[in-house]
């Protein structure tokens, strides 16, 4: 399985100092479905770290 090198969303509960520490992650595209660029999907394993206390 490859590993998520770097991670920018400092709000999600599983990043820590730019890794990503999920077991795995589900990417998704976000909006319309056609994506075609990096831009039009989302993580959606994302947890808020806010959530997760």
């Amino acid at each position: 399985m490859s590993r998520v090198m770097r991670c920018m969303c400092e709000e999600c509960h599983y990043n820590n100092k730019h890794e990503c520490h999920a077991d795995s992650i589900e990417v998704r595209s976000s909006g319309d479905n056609k994506v075609e660029t990096s831009a039009g999907t989302c993580c959606h394993t994302f947890r808020s770290r806010k959530d997760a206390k």
